[in-house]
């Protein structure tokens, strides 16, 4: 049984790898997030049938499982039970994939992860699967340039921003609280290649939440004497001396936009888009108008958007019932990462912030990378409380300084 499980986590490790990239590597017309999912599940499977047990954490998985419920039942009333005129848009039926697929994520992170080793394992193998992110946003990218935005063929600028952000705070807590040399050394040179990916975007959400995420070096800082202090503030100017001096004059201006856009614009129409949303909203508050049908509704306002609002599109669709259930969620989930000890409470709950900021300006709420991070923030209470001495843990540990 150990062998089996020592699969199950590679494939699971593989899945957590490929979910920054899904969609980007493929092996026999099949992407690698759907390959290692099929393993990793098949396989866990194959261990509860031998004995394994279920493990879950009743109130976040009763949460996730209602969500999902649902949603899937709200297809039934669903104003677009047919694929869309547009290409550009979801079809209800993928819509359908993708929430099973995030409920899998849920369930099969607490199946396969058992131990501390398990949990800092899926950090690794999440800042790995970012690095090739930047590796493929980068590559091709012409310092100098005079573009206001640089993004690349089957990425969004903007969730590219997102995905990078969110593990910031993990790279922090490889690079901070782990002794191995070679994770630490992935953290730190993690942290700068996302923060020029993220400004290349010129996406001003992602500059935000960057920042944000950057403030899970403070308690590190704080611990730190005279020189630890000097060295920060020295980091910090040259990196904004760099930053004048690679980033195009134009992405900057995009940037530092964001307090004007703000205060006085439309958030590139996101405003138009949420005042027409609420005004369908009106005409089924409670249990809305049905499962990916929000481009439908949308669509008499000469409007060819997606919500650029998680919350806008949950209550549009899934109507109040839904958003209670998904607002029920992310609770769950902050309510976990706050029951963590020292720099991994705030570096968790920064991760957990970053993917609902994120959500603010963005319509990412059946992204797997999403639901992952949820997980995450719950699997580590649950391990920090539940520790688990197994053979494979024996044989493979790591230590953290807590």
């Amino acid at each position: 049984m150990d062998t089996l499980r020592k699969a199950a986590v590679f494939f699971m490790m593989m899945l957590v790898f490929a979910l920054p990239t899904d969609g980007a590597a493929e092996i026999a017309g099949m992407s690698l997030v759907k390959i290692a999912g099929l393993m990793s599940f098949g396989l866990a499977a194959v261990l509860l049938m031998m004995g394994n047990g279920i493990h879950a954490v009743p109130g976040f998985h009763s949460a996730v499982l209602l969500y999902v419920a649902w949603v899937m039942l709200s297809y039934t009333w669903s104003e677009m039970p047919v694929p869309y005129e547009t290409s550009q848009a979801v079809s209800s039926e993928q819509a359908l994939k993708s929430n099973l697929y995030i409920l899998m994520i849920a369930l099969l992170l607490f199946q396969l992860a058992a131990t501390r080793n398990d949990l800092n394992l899926l950090y690794v193998a999440l800042v790995l699967g970012s690095f090739w992110l930047v590796y493929l946003m980068v590559k091709d990218y012409q310092i100098g340039g005079n573009t206001v935005r640089h993004e690349i063929k089957q990425f969004d600028a903007n969730e590219v921003s997102v995905k990078l952000a969110m593990v910031i705070p993990l790279a922090i807590y490889l690079l901070t609280l782990c002794q191995q040399w070679w994770w630490r050394v992935l953290g730190l040179v993690y942290i700068p290649a996302a923060g020029f990916t993220i400004l290349i975007t010129g996406s001003r959400t992602g500059a935000v939440i960057m920042v944000l995420g950057l403030v899970g070096f403070v308690p590190a800082i704080l611990r730190s004497g005279l020189i630890g202090k000097t060295a920060s503030v020295l980091v910090v100017m040259v990196a904004l001396i760099g930053i004048a001096n690679v980033i195009p004059q134009k992405t900057i201006e995009r940037i530092f936009s964001t307090g004007k856009e703000i205060s006085s614009g439309t958030l590139n129409e996101r405003s138009v888009i949420w005042a027409n949303a609420y005004e369908e909203w009106e005409e089924s508050p409670i249990i809305g108008h049905g499962l990916g049908s929000f481009r439908r509704i949308i669509n008499p306002y000469n409007v060819d958007y997606t919500a650029h609002n998680s919350f806008v599109a949950v209550t549009a669709e899934q109507g109040i019932i839904g958003t209670v259930l998904y607002l029920a969620v992310i609770s769950v989930a902050f309510a976990a990462a706050w029951r963590l000890r020292g720099d991994e409470r705030l570096l968790l709950s920064l991760m957990l912030l970053i993917v609902v900021i994120g959500q603010m300006s963005l319509t990412l709420q059946d992204r797997m990378y999403i639901w992952f991070a949820y997980a995450l923030a719950v699997l580590g209470a649950y391990i920090n409380n539940n520790p688990v001495k197994t053979a494979y843990s024996s044989t493979n540990k790591m230590a953290v300084n807590t």
